[in-house]
């Protein structure tokens, strides 16, 4: 039928011809820019052009020559819009391995860009305006990347006015569950866990994954570390005002105005069929996002500059939050100061390391309830390692 989808050419994937090529020969590599089970991405130059690019090289052993296919053919007629990383004409076999060339980002992913505290607002804005024109362009053809993170979007500008969606691995939308042989694995930005490698290729997980992208880059510390109301009290605190059983606004999303927040509840909307679309942040881009400035410990994984900081207003109710996650009457008092170390790195992901040094903290606290004082506990970075 004309009007079928699998009857349009981005869904019909164009198999090439894999010339074998010695790349030491046509192409000086710069450097490794990184490295994975599947793949590793090199930076070289064309020696007859002179040309840097970014070439993808996929193993051979762990990828069949479908799949390369399947990424090349969606990652080259996807690539024209001006927030998805360029792909050109260029695929060889090399070295057992399957490669593409791409762009060059020269300054990086965004997770080398974020930095504890996290970015300033319109920096911030400019990010999720241009990853939601990318994103509305992949769902009106009926596909989802499904792997959103600080990881994939490439940075152009230090300001962040253009940025770039890469690694597009393309599932197509659908409402039934699906199998896959490439296997999926939850995350901080997962929406939920998925079991049995059965799951939903929605355009919502998209949105869900979007949201909490926003949120990394204004805070630079992941809002929870799953999606789990039953083992994560932060979510759980979350999941509890979204659907409006308390007014109370959970610690890590106190620093945002109303707008923001409302913006928030729509995009993680645990029920994927009330989630909004990715077009959803276009309405709230000329709102103030940010109500008051509050240091980056308010949020899980959070922590401060100094060696020691105390426990105090936010913190405090957020440490409250895991102890009361079953039991009400254990809390922190004013008087009640804890002070914790926590390392911060150029790297906002060593913060989740935090996550590590609250939970033993919290355990401890539980012990400890019912004394009248409580000892001033530092924990330091041998610490944090040991634990």
């Amino acid at each position: 039928m004309r009007g079928d989808k699998k009857e349009s050419s981005i869904h019909r994937i164009q198999e090439v011809e894999l010339e074998d090529v010695e790349m030491s020969r046509d192409y000086d590599v710069i450097k490794t820019l990184g490295e994975g089970c599947f793949a590793k991405v090199l930076l070289a130059t064309h020696r007859r052009t002179s040309t840097t690019i970014v070439l993808k090289a996929i193993h051979t052993e762990l990828t069949g020559v479908k799949d390369f296919y399947r990424e090349f053919h969606y990652s080259y007629h996807l690539s024209p819009h001006p927030n998805i990383l360029s792909v050109y004409s260029v695929v060889f076999k090399a070295d057992d391995c399957f490669v593409f060339a791409q762009e060059y980002a020269p300054l990086g992913d965004l997770a080398g860009n974020v930095r504890a505290g996290g970015l300033p607002e319109q920096a911030c804005k400019n990010i999720a305006q241009q990853l939601a024109s990318a994103l509305e362009f992949l769902h009106s053809k009926d596909l989802v990347h499904r792997d959103l993170k600080l990881e994939n979007i490439l940075v152009f500008a230090a300001d962040m006015s253009k940025v770039k969606l890469c690694d597009l691995w393309i599932y197509e939308a659908r409402r039934e569950p699906c199998h896959e042989d490439k296997v999926y694995v939850a995350s901080l930005y997962s929406a939920g866990v998925v079991s049995n490698e059965r799951y939903h290729c929605r355009t919502t997980a998209d949105c869900w994954q979007l949201g909490i992208i926003i949120f990394v880059c204004l805070t630079g510390c992941p809002p929870w570390q799953s999606a789990d109301s039953i083992s994560d009290p932060a979510y759980c605190a979350f999941l509890r005002w979204q659907k409006r059983r308390t007014t109370k606004v959970p610690p890590q999303f106190r620093r945002f105005s109303s707008r923001l927040l409302r913006m928030f509840r729509r995009l993680l909307e645990h029920k994927a069929d009330k989630r909004s679309s990715v077009s959803e942040v276009n309405k709230y881009l000329k709102d103030a996002w940010m109500e008051r400035k509050s240091p980056a410990a308010t949020a899980v994984g959070g922590g401060t500059s100094s060696s020691a900081a105390a426990v105090s207003g936010d913190k405090r109710d957020y440490l409250n939050m895991y102890l009361d996650h079953g039991d009400e009457h254990n809390q922190l008092s004013d008087e009640t100061l804890v002070r914790v170390v926590c390392p911060i790195g150029s790297n906002p992901w060593e913060n989740v390391l935090c996550l590590t040094v609250q939970s033993a903290l919290v355990s401890f606290l539980r012990t400890c309830t019912g004394r009248a004082t409580h000892p001033l506990y530092c924990l330091d970075r041998s610490t944090v390692h040991a634990l």
